[in-house]
């Protein structure tokens, strides 16, 4: 199979798993070799403030996948090409549901702010995140959440402990799988030409949506269930194996 387009998550696939994380010198080499015969396209929970200093890194030129999959961003034109909003009945059920049991919430909006509270208007919130929390507190929202149809969650690696977690909670429509997707279509390319690569739950619908699913040796069991191939962990520079195995061999 030729594949025509690789897609990467960023924490703890290409870089590592905290706020300052870059990618490392093979990293960004294979990266830079790729792009001469695929589209390479980032996809991250990061909103794009945070995520941007490390597409200008990489010289990213592929569609890119930003914000809890609720904004599709191109990185040539510098400019937000699509926006999945939350349902607003949506937003405010769970803004409800949220100070019920005083548990804190940071609010991303289009345009990539991170708010604590619920100020912001229920028609502009992309996701709704509940920040450092138990696997179990976390496993407990998704499960409570998942009554409201319209909505997804997914469980995020913290940046601040191994044993905590984010839960992001954004437009059904809005996951990684459904975003992924679009930008195939936009870029003109089959599911089944691309390669997906990632570590975390939130990547389960990456993987899903791509013809080669590939998890990082320190990824989730979950995702290493469905993935064809495991590469070395994000310490070891997997993303240039990958790289090297699949696309530039």
């Amino acid at each position: 199979m030729k594949y025509k387009a690789l897609f990467l998550d960023l924490d703890g696939t290409t870089i590592p798993n905290r706020p300052d994380g870059m990618p490392s010198e093979r990293v960004t080499e294979t990266i830079h070799k790729a792009k001469r015969h695929v589209f390479v396209c980032i996809a991250t929970s990061r909103p794009l403030r945070y995520a941007k200093p490390v597409l200008d890194h990489l010289d990213i030129r592929g569609l890119c996948v930003v914000n809890d999959a609720t904004q599709i961003y191109d990185p040539v034109k510098k400019k937000i090409v699509e926006t999945i909003y939350l349902d607003p009945a949506d937003a405010m059920k769970l803004k409800k549901y949220f100070k019920r049991y005083a548990i804190p919430l940071i609010i991303n909006t289009s345009d990539g702010d991170q708010e604590e509270g619920a100020s912001i208007a229920d028609d502009h919130i992309c996701a709704l995140c509940v920040p450092d929390i138990s696997p179990e507190v976390a496993d407990r929202i998704i499960a409570d959440v998942t009554k409201y149809s319209g909505v997804a969650a997914h469980k995020i690696y913290s940046w601040t402990s191994k044993d905590l977690y984010w839960v992001s909670l954004t437009h059904a429509r809005a996951t990684k799988l459904h975003s992924v997707v679009r930008v195939a279509e936009l870029l003109g390319v089959k599911t089944e030409e691309m390669i997906g690569v990632g570590d975390g739950y939130n990547d389960y619908p990456l993987l899903s949506a791509c013809g080669l699913k590939i998890a990082m040796g320190n990824a989730a069991p979950e995702l290493k269930a469905i993935a064809d191939f495991i590469a070395p962990s994000v310490d070891e520079d997997g993303v240039a194996t990958v790289i090297e195995k699949f696309i530039l061999s």
